[in-house]
């Protein structure tokens, strides 16, 4: 008695509807999302074109005015980047002069660090201790000095290239140590050079520099790692 107006119930209810079809989207790419363009400041983080890790040897004339006289320096440097923003440093020079048979030894030890505004631009600052060997006939000038150096300059990749570039620098230092400039035991100078990056590791530079008066031109090959 009770069933009956429940199946009647259930016979004229309305058939379900036929299920829509399911749409497909696409898997979201976030890579894509997230991936946006290097604004300004990102390229002011870039890393440097410049590299502080390299060996080098080169050859100066240098003209000491208090004497009148030319010198031929030789040296060879090396120095190994650390950090992303320090290296560290070694030089050793030989020079030699026809006044009073005079050849001096001289070896720096040095760090320094630097910062890249730009991935062309760089600046730098270093401190160097600095110990000579000076051999000569004058007796005020045979003997063993220390002293020290600092310096602060800048190095711009003016016009790079594929595997190299042409880089121009310059610095102002100040040297302070006996027998190093005649008469004076400290100087204040300058320097100016470029460099040729070329096949990724080598280059060639040349520099002129100023320091009481005195004047070098430098020439030097180096290998940059």
């Amino acid at each position: 008695m009770y069933s009956l107006p429940l199946v009647l119930a259930f016979a004229s209810s309305p058939a379900p509807l036929a299920s829509e079809p399911e749409i497909s989207l696409p898997p979201l790419n976030l890579a894509a999302l997230t991936a946006v363009e290097p604004s300004a400041q990102d390229e002011g983080t870039a890393e440097s074109l410049l590299s502080y890790t390299f060996i080098e040897i080169g050859g100066t004339q240098y003209d000491v005015d208090s004497f009148d006289e030319t010198s031929d320096v030789y040296y060879g440097r090396g120095s190994i980047g650390f950090l992303g923003f320090l290296y560290a440093f070694g030089e050793y020079q030989n020079q030699s002069s026809d006044f009073q048979n005079t050849d001096t030894d001289l070896i720096a030890l040095g760090a320094g660090a630097h910062f890249s505004v730009s991935p062309k631009f760089d600046l730098f600052g270093e401190l160097s201790w600095l110990y000579s060997d000076v051999s000569s006939d004058l007796s005020t000038l045979d003997d063993t000095n220390d002293g020290y150096e600092a310096a602060a300059g800048a190095r711009f990749m003016a016009l790079p290239w594929d595997g190299g570039g042409l880089e121009l620098n310059g610095k102002v230092n100040y040297i302070e140590i006996d027998n190093m400039f005649g008469n004076d035991d400290s100087g204040t100078g300058w320097e100016v050079g470029a460099r040729v990056h070329f096949l990724k590791l080598f280059s060639i530079g040349a520099s002129y520099a100023e320091i009481e008066d005195n004047d070098e031109a430098s020439v030097n090959a180096r290998v940059s790692f």
